[in-house]
């Protein structure tokens, strides 16, 4: 049975088209049309005609070293010469990457362009680098400006908290201290006659003595809320509280008390 013959019939029996068997193996349809014709006389050096038909035969599961044998005496017919013994080896599935002792011409496409050489290498990795250091510090500008940003968005709340802090606390000491001065009061103490004691004892518990006062005696002393007073000669005292004159009850010692 004939090459092409073999091909063909083992790619029916896996039912794809030359299309699918094309992109499976990445060699050309029309070339995989023509090995199925079992026509060689195509326009490809023998050592990738050759490494073709290997990578078909194994791609539809065929006897990878009989085809190529028959295909080695079909060229040897073709070519009407002995058939080498070296037929070279595929080493990557996907196509023709290596054959031993070959190296095959390169294409137009591949061919490096004379001026590209070594003397332009050493410019270019200047430019290069130049271009990463430019990058980086373009980079490191950005990461600084969006951390001074924050920075700056967060002090601004921090102030803004502190500052609505300090005005609650504020007015939180205006009330405390409006609230106290409303509980303080002055209270005037006259004497109009000799008074032998005389104490006065706030809403603070703070106690204040007074002794052997003489007539025309008189101060004036701060108390908190309210206060209370000892003394042993009521009609000779007088008080006032806040420039509003208030009058003692009693004679000889006595006691009195004072509430807002």
């Amino acid at each position: 049975m004939a090459i092409g013959q073999k091909l063909e019939e083992a790619r029916n029996r896996k039912g794809i088209s030359i299309r699918e068997a094309e992109e499976s193996t990445k060699i050309r349809g029309d070339y995989l049309s023509a090995f199925e014709a079992n026509n060689f006389d195509i326009k490809l050096p023998e050592v990738y005609l050759r490494g073709f038909v290997r990578l078909y035969a194994r791609f539809l599961d065929l006897d990878q070293e009989s085809i190529v044998s028959d295909l080695s005496t079909e060229l040897g017919l073709l070519n009407g010469k002995s058939v080498k013994k070296s037929l070279g080896s595929i080493t990557n599935g996907e196509g023709v990457d290596n054959l031993e002792g070959v190296n095959p011409a390169p294409s137009s496409s591949t061919v490096t362009p004379k001026y590209f050489n070594a003397s332009l290498r050493k410019p270019m990795i200047y430019v290069l680098a130049a271009l990463s250091t430019i990058i980086l510090i373009i980079t490191s500008l950005i990461n600084y400006f969006s951390e001074t940003k924050n920075i700056k968005e967060k002090s601004a709340t921090l102030n803004s908290n502190i500052k609505e802090v300090n005005l609650k606390s504020n007015s939180a000491s205006a009330e405390k201290k409006n609230e106290v001065l409303k509980q303080t009061h002055v209270l005037k103490l006259v004497s109009v006659g000799p008074i032998e004691k005389l104490f006065v004892l706030d809403g603070s518990d703070s106690l204040q003595e007074f002794k052997n006062l003489n007539d025309g005696w008189e101060t004036e002393i701060t108390i908190t809320k309210s206060f209370r007073c000892y003394c042993t000669d009521l009609e000779n005292l007088r008080f006032a509280i806040n420039g509003n004159e208030k009058k003692v009850d009693g004679v000889g010692p006595g006691n009195f008390n004072w509430t807002p």
